[in-house]
């Protein structure tokens, strides 16, 4: 699973039929500082109603069919992360 930063939509005006109904997300990966990586960009299904700007927690194969496709999915919006202040 990864940390990203929602920064855009997909319209898509054809679909295969697992992802009809669906919503598609840009998504950029997150460092450390919650920054979000330039060249770490992914087109997500999002499953949970997130928006631009929300964190969120995504994860590769939840959406689709797993023998078929590699898909990225949002499977959480985050609300705070919590990191050691001794790092």
């Amino acid at each position: 699973m990864i940390l990203a930063k929602v920064i855009g939509h997909v319209v898509a005006t054809q679909k295969s039929p697992e992802l009809k109904g669906s919503n598609l997300l840009m998504i950029a990966t997150l460092d450390d500082e919650l920054n979000p990586l330039k060249n770490k960009t992914y087109v997500a299904v999002d499953s949970v109603g997130a928006g631009i700007n929300d964190v969120v927690l995504a994860e590769e194969y939840f959406a689709l069919n797993k023998d078929r496709y590699k898909a990225m999915s949002v499977v959480a919006i985050v609300e705070k992360v919590y990191r050691d202040s001794k790092e």
